[in-house]
């Protein structure tokens, strides 16, 4: 089926599959024998996947307080968020306290008005907690991790010990700024890496131990300046040498920030001569995308582990039977439009929700099963707008609650002092609310705080025309009150004062600080001190990889059709699997 995004800013041309027609039956809520269906969508792959991560923060934090202490804290709300200055804004501790429950929040639907309008009114008076976390210790400063120890600003990262400045770390120990790093130990700057120990500036790259400086390595030790090296160990720049003269050229660069630089720019060098394979897809099966390992049937799916039976999902560890999701956690299984989740089942149009299953249009609920429009809930079932029903009055009320849904939308949202119609002014899309996920402008963050402006970049000017919300950067300069920190070149000289000091980036002019494991860390493993800021450091690593979009390419050496992310514009080479293990192996 092929139809037009309905989207007035969009209007690309996309494809329904039968096999997403299907998946819609199939989970269809279904009420005394009438199923519910859900529509197909009308806007593109794109418009839906950003809808669902302009509601998510996950790289940028604020000082803000406690709407119930008063105390500070770190929170991804910043004081003037969208919501307004009046946002329940609470810590984890009181969050999960005893003091309140999300039920007293309910209310009875009202047929008179739409759904997302009597959503909005409830969410805005629910308390959010700080910051995203599930069962961590001792890891206050992190967000979207769950079960991780002794941990310092990563995010979307499960059961991590010792791990800063990183995103999507999983089962990692002793990793510091390095992103999609899965089973690792004793890292910097890596990215992409899989079952990696005491590897530094490394990517794209496999099994391997005590390599530097190097790309697309495959159960290699002791490399320096390598690419396309499989079983390979003492080697530098491709060549082998002796295990004297290997450790002789490592010194020279170890520790000092000059020849660190000399090296990266080396190794950016190498990445543009090197042979690339269409897509990183190592161990799977009928499965299009990037960054995908060992998945069965995963169609136009990105940074997926162990997952089967997906399509147009980012982001997914050990995951079944989703259909547009995006950061999806530890075995949901039959989800459709979907962010944010760890071990649920049968869930839809929701954001964070945790151990729970048959939950619709919800948001912030914990161990809880049918619910409805809810809201921070946590151990409750049967519940629509948080208030508590009988088995039978939910039965009986959602599918009321539905067919209300498909009509067109009535009523005004007040939002920062401004009232915004809701039958399009969202979205662009038709009025019927009942198929669609929560509209961006109902995101309590500015679309350039959200991981949206990292997967599609926009202008201010392209959001507002929109009618979404931009968040406006404080200038860091103005807060700046110490003098110029001269940082010395080798970390050997560095002495424990640093820490005190208020360093400046020397990309952004942002200010920065390194806290005491960090420098531990660095003299540790023998790092010079970064002289950019961890959020600049962040944005060079995402430069390592391409946008989540397949385009149809050749094989650069046979001429095989292949579905790549590498747009059919760009120089590298291309090689389809074939080509590629025989170049490589």
């Amino acid at each position: 089926m092929n139809t037009i995004c309905h989207n007035q800013w969009c209007g690309k041309k996309f494809q329904i599959s039968d096999q997403e027609k299907s998946f819609l039956e199939r989970i269809s809520p279904v009420f005394h024998g009438k199923k519910y269906e859900i529509p197909v969508p009308n806007i593109c792959p794109d418009c839906r996947m950003q809808n669902r991560v302009a509601h998510r923060n996950e790289q940028y934090f604020y000082h803000n307080t406690s709407a119930v202490s008063g105390k500070p804290f770190i929170s991804l709300y910043a004081p003037d968020n969208s919501w307004g200055k009046d946002s329940k804004i609470v810590s984890s501790d009181e969050w999960w306290s005893d003091d309140w429950d999300g039920a007293t929040f309910g209310r009875d639907f009202d047929f008179s008005r739409g759904f997302f309008e009597q959503f909005f009114e409830l969410s805005k008076n629910i308390p959010k907690v700080n910051l995203i976390q599930v069962s961590n210790e001792n890891s206050p400063y992190t967000t979207g991790t769950g079960y991780c120890k002794n941990c310092y600003l990563i995010n979307s990262s499960e059961n991590c010990e010792n791990c800063y400045y990183g995103k999507l770390l999983q089962t990692c120990r002793d990793v510091m700024d390095s992103s999609y790093a899965y089973d690792c130990e004793l890292l910097y700057e890596c990215f992409y890496v899989r079952n990696c120990y005491n590897c530094h500036y490394l990517s794209y790259s496999q099994n391997c131990f005590d390599c530097w400086f190097s790309e697309n390595l495959k159960g290699c030790k002791n490399c320096f300046l390598c690419a396309d090296l499989t079983n390979k160990e003492y080697n530098i720049m491709n060549q082998p040498v002796s295990k004297e003269e290997y450790k002789k050229k490592l010194e020279i660069v170890k520790g000092s920030y000059e020849q660190t630089m000399k090296a990266k720019t080396f190794l950016s060098d190498l990445r543009k001569k090197r042979v690339h394979k269409y897509a990183n897809i190592v161990g799977c099966e009928n499965s299009t995308g990037d960054f995908l390992t060992n998945s069965k049937s995963c169609i136009d799916c990105y940074d997926m582990n162990d997952s089967e039976d997906c399509r147009l999902v980012q982001v997914g560890v050990n995951v079944k039977d989703l259909i547009d999701c995006s950061n999806m956690y530890l075995k949901p299984e039959l989800c459709y439009q979907v962010l944010g989740t760890i071990g649920v089942y049968n869930v839809i149009f929701s954001i964070y929700i945790f151990h729970s299953h048959d939950v619709m249009y919800s948001e912030f609920c914990y161990n809880c099963e049918y619910l409805f429009g809810c809201s921070g809930l946590r151990n409750k079932k049967y519940c629509i707008l948080n208030k508590q029903y009988t088995k039978e009055e939910y039965e009986k009320l959602v599918p009321r609650v539905i067919e209300h849904m498909k009509k067109p939308a009535l009523g005004s949202v007040a939002m920062s002092g401004v009232t915004h119609t809701l039958t399009k002014s969202f979205s662009g899309q038709s009025d019927a609310e009942w198929g669609k996920y929560f509209p961006v402008k109902f995101s309590p963050f500015g679309y350039n705080e959200t991981l949206a402006d990292e997967y599609l970049p926009l202008t201010k000017k392209e959001v507002e025309n929109r009618g979404w919300n931009w968040h406006k950067e404080e200038s860091a300069s103005k807060k700046y009150m110490g003098p110029e920190t001269k940082i010395p070149d080798n970390i050997r000289e560095v002495d424990e004062k640093i820490t005190e000091k208020i360093l400046v980036c020397e990309a952004t002019g942002k200010l920065y600080k390194i806290i005491p494991q960090e420098l531990q860390f660095y003299k540790k493993i023998c790092i010079p001190v970064p002289r950019i800021c961890a959020e600049e450091r962040h944005k060079q690593r995402m430069f390592l990889r391409n946008s989540r979009k397949l385009y149809e390419r050749k094989c650069t050496k046979c001429e095989k059709p292949v579905e790549s992310t590498y747009s059919p514009d760009r120089l590298e080479r291309i090689y389809c699997e074939e080509c590629y293990l025989k170049e490589i192996y």
